[in-house]
C-alpha cells in the first residue's frame, strides 16, 4: 500500500492540536540496528511506521533547576513541568492518535514514555545493559526529529535537549519525515563535554563511547554507565538535587553498592519520592540536560545565519 499523504497530513495537524510539539514518522527498515528483539518488528510483525511525537521542555523550568542551598533555584518545577506532567502529556497525545488510527483500521501500538514498567522485558531477562522496551530517543531520531547528543540525550533545532519523547508503532501507511540533515546539534568540542563534567554520578565519559546506526546515519556518544546514573535519578548523590549524598565507589557502578544505597537515602528525599509515587516526579536529577547548550547554540546560530543572509 502507498504512503497516504492526506492521512499524513491529518494526523500530524491533529496530533500538534493536541499538545505535540513536534512528529515524526519513521518507515521500520530504519530500525534495522535495533537490539535483537526490541524493534518495532519484534513487537507487530505487520508494522510499516513509527511515529515520534516531542513535548519541549520550558526554558525557565530547566534553567531555575538547581540545589536548596543556591539562591533563586529549586528542583520543583522541573520533577513536575520538566519530568511527571510531560509524560503524562506524551502518554495522552500518544493514545489520543494511536485511538485514532485504530478506528480507521490500522492497528496501533503505544509504550509508556518512561517509569520502571517501560524495561519490562529487560527486568526480567536481565541480558545486556539496562534497556527499555522501545526506545523512544532512537525512534525520535530516526523520524527525523533530531540528532543523538554526546549525552546520548536527542538534540532538536528548535529544543536542544530540552524535549521529552513517545512513539507509536503502527501499520499505517505514512509518508516518512526525512532524517535530520541540518548543522551538528551537539558540538562537544564548543561546550568541553559539558554533560560529562556536570554529571554528579560521573555516569558519563569522554573516552568511552557506543556507537549506532540509525536509517542512513551513524551517530557516536558517551556511554552511560546506568548503574552510576541511577544514584543521580534516585536522588542518592550530592548534585542530583537531593537532600542527602552518598559517596559513589570509584571505577565502574555496582549494582549491590547501588542497593546497599537505596536503604540510606535521606528521608526527605525518600518521602519526596514516596509522595509522588513514580508519577509527579519520577526521577530526580537531569542535569545532562538542564546544563546541555545545544538549544542556545542552535538558536544563535540561527540568528546569525539569518542576518549573514540579512
Amino acid at each position: 500500500m502507498a504512503p497516504d499523504i492526506r492521512l499524513t497530513k491529518k494526523l500530524t495537524s491533529a496530533t500538534l492540536g493536541q499538545g505535540a510539539d513536534l512528529i515524526g514518522v519513521a518507515p521500520v527498515e530504519r530500525f534495522a540496528g535495533a537490539p535483537e528483539g526490541y524493534g518495532p518488528l519484534d513487537y507487530m510483525p505487520s508494522a510499516k511506521n513509527v511515529i515520534s511525537i516531542a513535548v519541549h521542555l520550558t526554558d525557565g523550568v530547566c534553567d531555575v533547576w538547581g540545589e536548596y542551598t543556591e539562591p533563586g533555584k529549586t528542583i520543583g518545577p522541573y520533577l513536575f513541568y520538566g519530568y511527571g506532567l510531560p509524560n503524562l502529556e506524551l502518554g495522552r497525545i500518544a493514545h489520543w492518535a494511536a485511538r485514532r488510527l485504530e478506528y480507521l483500521g490500522y492497528k496501533s501500538l503505544i509504550f509508556p514514555p518512561t517509569w520502571r514498567i517501560a524495561s519490562y522485558r529487560w527486568e526480567g531477562l536481565r541480558e545486556g545493559e539496562p534497556k527499555a522496551d522501545f526506545s523512544h530517543r532512537h525512534a525520535a531520531v530516526a523520524a527525523g526529529l533530531g540528532e543523538l547528543g554526546w549525552s546520548g540525550l536527542v538534540m532538536t533545532s528548535a529544543f536542544g535537549a530540552r524535549a521529552r519523547f513517545n512513539s507509536i508503532i503502527t501499520d499505517a501507511p505514512l509518508v516518512p519525515t526525512p532524517m535530520y540533515q541540518g548543522p551538528t546539534l551537539c558540538q562537544p568540542k564548543r561546550c568541553r563535554y559539558l554533560c560529562v563534567r556536570k554529571c554528579p554520578a560521573q555516569a558519563l565519559s569522554t573516552n568511552r563511547t557506543m556507537e549506532v546506526n540509525i536509517g542512513e546515519r551513524s551517530f557516536t556518544y558517551s556511554h552511560t554507565d546506568k548503574t552510576r546514573c541511577r544514584y543521580g535519578l534516585g536522588a542518592l548523590v550530592k548534585g542530583s538535587g537531593s537532600y542527602g549524598g552518598i559517596e559513589i565507589p570509584p571505577g565502574p557502578g555496582q549494582e549491590e553498592h547501588l542497593r546497599g544505597a537505596d536503604k540510606q537515602r535521606h528521608p526527605l528525599d525518600q518521602a519526596m519520592r514516596t509522595d509522588s509515587k513514580g508519577i509527579i516526579c519520577g526521577n530526580f536529577c537531569g542535569r545532562c540536560l538542564h546544563e546541555c547548550p545545544a538549544h542556545i547554540y542552535s538558536r544563535t546560530d540561527v540568528k546569525l545565519r539569518r542576518s549573514r543572509k540579512g
